[in-house]
């Protein structure tokens, strides 16, 4: 009898050890967020200084852009330029191509022609501005003229070039130096990304090659170039596609050419967005796992989509931002709404939390917060009638949230398609009293609309823009192309996952989920294989290491063997780029200063500062 006690009382604690272990992962017990994650984000409540102790002066490289208002490319790489020369510790002042007779070259450091109307609209010689160049001055010819006539002819040589013939097509072209890190090598070839034109120039043997475009049957054209003319030197960027947001990083590469050193302060984040998850679409019905599985669709994600994706996460490190919509209801009257909880809602969402991650709010639908009129026709969306309707919305979110995932806060928000009005924008603030962080667009580029475009940045109202900069589980070279623009000028890799690739036929391409899945984990390898320094953070912890960063404003003095640096309000570790010709060393304990990426040139090293005064020794190679 007491053997048989003994197979009983085991059996009892057996069967009770599953059913706490299931309530852990799927019921209203949830894991509180605060008792499973540690922030990499250790930021400080108080600088440790507000004004600079050293009694450095603000010190910033000034550049004069010259555009041509009337001309949209010229205006939208006008505005690229200021945001680049912004993080770049530039101050910058602008002047239309036609009133450049009226300038003064030599009070600036650095002169950047944005307009391809240069033989159109220019109001004086460019021999005028060479001249400039040649007594010390620094020019960033960014963009192709759109003729090779008398004012090109009058300075060609100038610029580097033996001789010139015609314009010649292109959509591949490969970096030879690192124009941003991590970049040396890599080609890119897309006709429907990469399509440009180009001058078929030769150069002289001291102009530098930064990168090449390919004319076909194994023949090349420089695409990016620098020349050393007498006191100073030019960088000339042969093609036109520079003037998008996407080539941002790019160009700020191009104008670092032009200098021997410069630091300038990056955030150190990788961020990883699961758009819907937890949502309703993973009870949906499909026919595509059903014939390549056996499973339902709820069956898919539960066995096989989440388990990879969290294999993929504990191999790199990494952390997800989930992105919780309650349902796909288009109920925009709060007397109307309703919920009934999806099954897994509960299990995702807490299978979230107990992996460290976050759980971000998207919204109680996937109604874009927009009043009549302020969203594309063909979305098909319901109008909010107020403000108000939009924050009852959220609290509707946050209450449910309540009863699913106890104890949990909303500190971040992704607006559902990328719309979000100024109205929305409110509503958000007004609802989510922890919100910390709003993701929306880094660009509006291939987008209908007006979506919510934003640069990473801290608002007045002391919420982080920390937009997504890439998506998709199978990236391209354009996609490539993106993050390492990202990575290049702010120190970021934001990329936006759709769980539904594999049923979307333009996202997935047809694809299985073996091929995708297999397309996502070698992308994430490179990332992590070329800049193995880069801090997996979830959104909110990201948001604060852009408040870091913008915080930091670092004074500088550029000496020929020494930099000193001085941030105006420290809030702990910053992270900087140094993009250098010469060897960099770490004085003391005030910094430490490693390779920005394992591939490609020694020309840009990741400077991590530990005090607010630092020093750093540069040594001539």
């Amino acid at each position: 009898m007491k053997k048989y006690y003994h197979q009983l009382l085991f059996v009892f604690l057996a069967s009770a050890l599953i059913f706490f272990l299931v309530l852990f992962v799927n019921t209203k017990w949830s894991i509180r967020p605060e008792s499973q994650y540690v922030s990499k984000v250790q930021m400080e409540a108080e600088p440790a200084m507000e004004n600079v102790s050293s009694g450095m002066e603000a010190s910033f490289r000034r550049a004069l852009i010259l555009y041509s208002p009337e001309d949209p490319s010229s205006c939208s790489y006008m505005e690229n330029l200021t945001k680049a020369l912004d993080i770049l510790q530039f101050s910058w002042e602008t002047q239309s191509l036609d009133r450049s007779d009226a300038v003064s070259y030599p009070e600036y450091d650095l002169v950047i022609l944005a307009s391809s109307l240069v033989e159109e609209e220019m109001a004086d010689p460019l021999v005028r501005l060479l001249d400039y160049v040649q007594e010390g001055g620094r020019l960033f010819w960014g963009i192709l003229p759109n003729s090779t006539a008398s004012q090109f002819a009058s300075v060609y040589r100038q610029l580097g070039i033996v001789e010139y013939g015609d314009y010649v097509g292109y959509h591949a072209f490969t970096i030879e130096k690192d124009l941003v890190p991590g970049a040396s090598g890599r080609t890119f070839d897309s006709a429907e990304s990469f399509e440009d034109v180009g001058i078929a120039v030769t150069l002289e043997s001291q102009a530098t090659v930064y990168a090449s475009a390919s004319i076909g049957e194994g023949r090349k054209i420089p695409l990016v170039w620098n020349y050393k003319n007498g006191e100073g030197s030019v960088t000339f960027f042969n093609g036109t596609g520079i003037a998008g947001d996407f080539w941002r990083g790019f160009a700020a590469g191009c104008v670092l050419t032009l200098y021997e050193d410069t630091l300038y302060p990056i955030t150190n984040a990788l961020c990883l967005f699961l758009d819907d998850f937890p949502s309703p679409q993973y009870e949906s019905a499909s026919d595509v796992v059903r014939e390549e599985y056996n499973r339902d669709v709820k069956e898919f994600y539960r066995d096989i989509w989440w388990p990879d994706m969290q294999a993929a996460a504990q191999r790199y490190g990494d952390l997800y931002t989930g992105l919780f919509i309650a349902t796909y209801n288009d109920t925009v009257d709060p007397e109307k709404f309703t919920y009934e909880a999806p099954s897994m809602a509960q299990y995702y969402g807490n299978s979230l939390i107990k992996s460290g991650y976050e759980l971000g709010a998207h919204g109680y639908n996937h109604q874009s917060l927009a009043l009549k009129g302020q969203t594309p026709k063909e979305l098909d969306y319901q109008p909010w009638a107020s403000v108000q309707d939009m924050q009852a919305s959220l609290e509707m979110l946050q209450s449910i949230s309540a009863d699913l995932f106890p104890g949990l806060s909303f500190t971040s928000y992704v607006p559902p398609s990328n719309y979000l009005s100024p109205e929305g924008r409110t509503a958000v603030t007004g609802a989510l009293e922890d919100l910390k962080v709003i993701s929306g667009l880094y660009t509006a580029e291939g987008g209908t609309g007006k979506v919510y475009v934003q640069d990473f940045t801290v608002e007045e109202d002391g919420i982080a823009e920390f937009p997504r900069i890439t998506s998709g589980m199978a990236p391209g070279d354009y996609d490539t192309f993106c993050y390492l623009n990202g990575m290049g000028l702010y120190g970021v890799f934001s990329h936006f996952i759709h769980p539904d690739d594999i049923f979307d036929l333009d996202r997935g391409k047809g694809q299985s989920w073996e091929d995708l899945y297999e397309s996502y984990c070698e992308m994430m390898a490179d990332l992590h294989r070329t800049y193995p320094w880069l801090r997996s953070l979830t959104v909110t912890d990201a948001g604060d290491a852009l408040r870091v960063r913008e915080a930091a404003r670092p004074r500088l003095e550029y000496g020929e063997t020494e930099l000193k640096g001085s941030c105006e309000a420290f809030y702990g570790e910053a992270y900087f780029y140094l993009r250098t010709e010469k060897t960099p060393l770490a004085v003391n304990d005030s910094c430490q200063i490693v390779p920005a990426s394992t591939a490609g040139d020694a020309l840009y090293y990741l400077v991590t500062v530990k005090e607010p005064d630092f020093i750093i020794k540069l040594v001539n190679q």
